[in-house]
């Protein structure tokens, strides 16, 4: 009789076992309602180590020279990824006797030291300060001809297997007549002014998220010129496309110009830097949760 019951207790236990086999654990949504709830755009929320939103740097591309600052790890709590790089990565500023380098052509070099790459560095130091888990792509994209680099970082873009809440593009603008030299603060401090370029998607099949970046490039620079007014130009659209197709909050953003020094343009990052914190992490805009939320 013994020997029955126990054949009977381990009958039911295995077939406990197998129709709960791929059951999930009882807790493992609350992640994802939790996040459903909140009326943030990108706070920070748990989540489960096998969570596809998890960034694993093991899966940068292959072939790219990708920099991920010191001290930055796996998170463990769900934080903004920002992705910066540069379509136009010899953009350079204007010589500094004090500060000069090697230009392979008027305004361009491949010295990263002093070109828009120095500038990336500078802001994802800044953004990883804030809370912000941040990839610095500084592949080349320009090689053998400026004209198809934006092809070039198209595929650097596609070759991320995971999204990214926002993604930036940093350049240097041309001067063109009307722009003002510098941009001087309260304080006296010379900075280079910011602008954010944002594509319509006009001549292109698939078109880029415009409403959806158009909105937080306003938004960003309404927060900017808050604490600096008329240090952000306003925003310009262009027909095109300029990579903006990738994802959700995707901006190209113009520091300074050519007549700019490297110093005044990297004296812009801290203002730039506490905007796109304002704005992702301290006091979130209403609206651009709702359009994340396709709202």
């Amino acid at each position: 009789m013994f020997s029955i019951v126990v054949l009977i207790a381990a009958a039911g236990l295995f077939l406990f076992g197998m129709s709960n086999k791929n059951a999930t654990p009882a807790s493992a949504d609350l992640v994802h309602e939790e996040s459903a709830r909140t009326q943030t755009v990108f706070a920070p929320f748990s989540l489960r180590s096998d969570d596809p939103r998890h960034f694993d740097p093991a899966s940068e591309p292959q072939g790219m020279t990708v920099e991920i600052l010191e001290g930055t790890e796996r998170p463990t709590e769900y934080v903004p990824k920002v992705l910066i790089y540069h379509t136009h990565t010899h953009e350079a500023y204007a010589q500094d006797p004090e500060d000069p380098y090697e230009s392979v052509e008027a305004w361009r070099t491949t010295d990263a030291d002093h070109s828009v790459l120095r500038l990336g560095k500078e802001l994802a130091a800044r953004l990883r300060s804030y809370g912000f888990y941040v990839v610095h792509n500084t592949k080349d994209h320009e090689m053998d001809a400026l004209s198809t680099a934006y092809e070039r970082s198209l595929l650097t873009l596609e070759s991320y297997e995971e999204p990214f809440d926002l993604y930036i593009d940093l350049h240097r603008d041309a001067f063109s007549k009307g722009l003002p030299l510098r941009y001087t603060s309260e304080s006296g401090q010379a900075m280079a002014q910011l602008m954010f370029l944002i594509g319509n998607g006009n001549g292109f099949i698939e078109k880029p998220f415009y409403k959806e970046n158009l909105a937080f490039a306003e938004k960003l620079t309404e927060r900017i010129n808050a604490a600096f007014p008329g240090l952000c130009r306003d925003v310009l659209v262009k027909d095109g496309r300029y990579n903006q197709h990738i994802g959700m909050f995707s901006i190209l953003i113009e520091v300074g110009h050519n007549m700019n020094t490297l110093s005044e343009a990297l004296s812009s990052l801290d203002p730039l830097s506490d905007g796109i914190f304002d704005l992702m992490i301290k006091s979130p805009d209403a609206g651009l949760t709702a359009l994340q939320k396709g709202g």
